[in-house]
């Protein structure tokens, strides 16, 4: 009787450690594969971070360069060096009653670029209450002159602007403070009038002369 309880005790013993060796390792596997899981959700994780700050960083770069052109290579050598010194950004707020805003009510800010390379860009923010019209004019504008140019003569005290494709021109007076005065008389009359009649069919004629102020 005692052999025969022995011998059941042993079994037992033996069946019940197996069971508990099958069951730590079970344990370890479901802990491994947790501990993978949590690895490659942390992983993950990490990853769509990276993505997402890149975006970030990639919507920053952009909105930062809102009015600039992607390639701005230094090309100096086409200014001399009386011109370099309007290098700049230029602005100005106009009232949306003045048609020259593009505005329906508030006001814009007209911003102008001058960059080393000989190129300028504008645009027209706006302000206040935007309108479903609001822009319309700038955006057409942008299309017939894709390119602008500037040059400066420092003996008229004058800097241009010029949009070769559609063969017009924008003219600024330099002022003692290098800011930029709009020469409204050779804006509308020189040039065979075509400057005026490029704003008149496509975007406003301005009711005043501006003066741009250099950042």
């Amino acid at each position: 009787m005692s052999l025969k309880w022995s011998r059941f005790s042993v079994k037992h013993v033996v069946v019940v450690a197996a069971m508990c060796m099958t069951l730590s390792a079970c344990d370890i596997n479901h802990t491994n594969s947790k501990d993978h899981s949590n690895t490659s959700s942390s992983s993950n994780h990490e990853e769509n971070l990276i993505k997402s700050s890149t975006s970030i960083k990639t919507l920053d770069y952009v909105a930062g360069r809102t009015f600039l052109p992607e390639d701005t290579s230094d090309q100096t050598q086409k200014l001399n060096a009386a011109s370099l010194q309007y290098v700049g950004r230029y602005h100005t707020r106009i009232s949306c009653e003045d048609a020259f805003a593009d505005c329906e009510s508030g006001e814009a800010e007209y911003i102008l670029n001058l960059l080393p390379n000989g190129s300028a860009y504008w645009n027209v923010v706006h302000f206040g209450r935007v309108g479903s019209k609001d822009g319309a004019k700038s955006a057409a504008v942008n299309q017939l002159c894709p390119t602008l140019n500037w040059k400066v003569d420092e003996k008229e005290r004058e800097l241009t602007i010029q949009c070769p494709l559609s063969k017009v021109n924008f003219y600024f007076n330099l002022d003692s403070n290098k800011k930029l005065v709009t020469n409204l008389e050779k804006l509308l009359y020189s040039d065979y009038g075509k400057n005026r009649e490029f704003l008149e069919q496509n975007y406003f004629v301005p009711n005043q002369a501006y003066v741009l102020t250099k950042e």
